[in-house]
């Protein structure tokens, strides 16, 4: 139950994680088969996992937000070019005393020709304009703030997949120990059906063992189908088909015994260091910006521009024509624009803006604590998991003795099917709860690594 409880945890925290492709210290044994340790599996992950990709695309995509807020200062160059063809030339109505004719009447007249090309270019420029200082500050805040959640993205991908790769040495350590106990109840189940041919015991024992093998069986079926899905998950998270075998080449007791000879990190927690710390940092620079980008809108916005434009008037289709004329028109033109009442619309983004900052602080206030908090809870889940695991260790020595007394008592008549089954379950159980206490430490030092931001 409890391995089902932590496939479904893994399933459920880490399904928007994906995975990597393989760290270049990693061994190819084969076509289909891919052999990595834990930390070559977090490299791996780290490298190529799907949301380290997209991570990485945002961080470009802020890099290109940059040059496209610097573009708006700088120089733009336009050009176009119109060409009009009027089946009917526009008519007009004029005073005919104009043309010697009677007071109050009007003649009709058609103004312009049949076809117009006109070609313009223009230049323009920004002079000053605080929103735009103000929004080219803020981007680079931003490429910031995407850069910071390249990095955490990378923390929780390594906590993700050291968390599966225990889960999957530990799915594959139970079926492991089902092997084996299936293993030894048949050949239990050999002896005592040699010994009912002789007379020696009872049908019954031939019964409760042959119940206990298939108990057994029908468990390692369960165990393997258990061993699939968190095979095919950590497969997820390191973008490995899932066609492609998996071997690990760690194991859980060699990693307790490493991981636990290392506990320096212990003293590299700094909240202020933390990268959630620094990204709500990140945030509150950002909502200043904002409000500094409305506050701007007060100020007056300068730009000019330069245009030249030529326009050339036809009966015929002939404008490239060089004996024809084309007629120039230029000008050079600054624009103030001075922002004078808006009816108190200024005012409210301001305000708003500004409680927006005040709430970026409280949260960077409320990080800090919680960032304590859970390193605090992190240390205590494992002091936690290590006394259990020391209980855990001490029942399977117990476990163990119990189970090979009791099959030396059955087999010399002293003992019945039914406690010799009893003692395996009682052994299966104990070495199932040694090797989840023994995952637990070790994911509670994956937690506090998590809770330290390493």
């Amino acid at each position: 139950m409890k391995l089902s409880f932590y496939i479904f945890r893994l399933l459920t925290a880490f399904s928007l994680l994906a995975g990597t492709l393989v760290h270049a210290g990693a061994e190819e044994l084969n076509g289909d088969t891919l052999s990595l340790s834990l930390e070559e599996a977090r490299h791996h992950a780290v490298e190529h996992s799907y949301t380290m990709r997209r991570a990485r695309k945002d961080l470009d995509i802020a890099e290109k937000q940059i040059w496209e807020t610097t573009a708006a200062g700088l120089p733009k160059i336009n050009a176009s070019v119109g060409y009009n063809y009027y089946l009917d030339i526009p008519t007009s109505l004029v005073p005919a005393e104009f043309f010697g004719g009677q007071p109050g009447e009007f003649r009709e007249i058609q103004f312009g020709t049949e076809q117009n090309i006109t070609a313009t270019a223009s230049v323009e420029q920004l002079i000053f304009d605080g929103q735009y200082i103000v929004g080219l500050r803020a981007s680079r805040i931003y490429r910031d703030l995407a850069g910071q959640t390249l990095e955490r993205s990378g923390l929780e991908v390594r906590n993700a997949v050291t968390e599966t790769y225990f889960l999957v040495l530990l799915a594959r350590q139970h079926l492991e120990i089902a092997g084996q106990n299936l293993r030894n109840m048949e050949m239990q189940l050999k002896e005592t059906r040699e010994l009912l041919k002789e007379g020696f015991t009872d049908p019954i024992n031939v019964d409760q063992l042959q119940l206990t093998v298939s108990n057994l069986e029908n468990r390692i079926s369960s165990l393997k189908r258990q061993e699939d899905v968190t095979t095919n998950l950590l497969k997820l998270q390191l973008g490995v088909e899932m066609k492609k075998q998996l071997r690990l080449t760690d194991v859980l007791e060699d990693l307790h015994q490493e991981l636990m000879d290392d506990l320096s990190f212990l003293a590299d927690f700094a909240p202020g260091q933390h990268i959630a710390y620094r990204m709500t940092q990140s945030q509150e620079e950002m909502n200043r910006m904002v409000m500094r980008r409305e506050q701007s809108a007060y100020l007056p916005s300068l730009s000019a521009s330069f245009t030249r434009q030529e326009m050339a008037m036809r009966d015929e289709f002939n404008f490239f024509d060089g004996d024809q004329s084309w007629f120039p028109s230029t000008y050079f033109a600054v624009n103030l624009n001075i922002p004078i009442f808006s009816s108190g619309m200024r005012s409210s983004r301001v305000a708003q803006a500004r409680l927006e900052l005040e709430k970026a602080r409280i949260s960077k206030e409320e990080t800090f604590q919680l960032l304590n908090m859970q390193m605090q809870e992190a240390m205590e889940d494992f002091n936690t998991a290590r006394e259990q695991y020391q209980t855990a260790q001490e029942n399977l020595d117990l476990a163990r003795r119990i189970f090979e007394r009791t099959s030396i008592m059955f087999r010399e008549g002293m003992a019945s099917s039914l406690e010799l089954t009893q003692a395996n379950d009682q052994l299966i159980s104990t070495q199932a709860n040694y090797y989840h206490a023994l995952f637990e430490v070790l994911n509670a030092r994956n937690n506090i690594e998590k809770a330290i931001g390493k």
